[in-house]
C-alpha cells in the first residue's frame, strides 16, 4: 500500500511520476548501450522485472515525504544531506 501523507492522491501521482522517471531513465541508458530505442517492449520488462522492488525502495524511502521529490526522488534515499520536510497543512 502507498503511504499518503496528505490524504488525496497526491502521494500517488508523484510515486506514478517518479516511477515513470526512472523508466525513462533507464530506457535511455539501455538505448545507449544497444545504440538503438529498445521500444515499448523495454517498458514492458521494467514493469514486470522492477516495480516490486521500486515499490519497497519507495515505501523506505524519504523522497515520498519530502519537498524536494521532483528534484532528486528518483534516487529514493533513506538518508539524504538536501531532505526538506513538507509543511504542514
Amino acid at each position: 500500500m502507498l503511504t499518503d501523507i496528505e490524504g488525496n492522491g497526491i502521494v500517488m501521482q508523484e510515486y506514478l511520476k517518479i516511477q515513470k522517471q526512472k523508466i525513462e531513465i533507464d530506457k535511455w541508458n539501455e538505448g545507449c548501450r544497444r545504440n538503438t530505442d529498445p521500444g515499448q517492449e523495454y517498458i514492458i520488462e521494467w514493469i514486470e522485472a522492477n516495480a516490486g522492488w521500486f515499490r519497497e525502495a519507495w515505501e523506505g524511502s524519504l523522497c515520498k515525504a519530502c519537498r524536494k521529490i521532483l528534484i532528486c526522488g528518483i534516487e529514493l534515499r533513506n538518508q539524504c544531506d538536501i531532505y526538506r520536510p513538507r509543511e504542514e497543512k
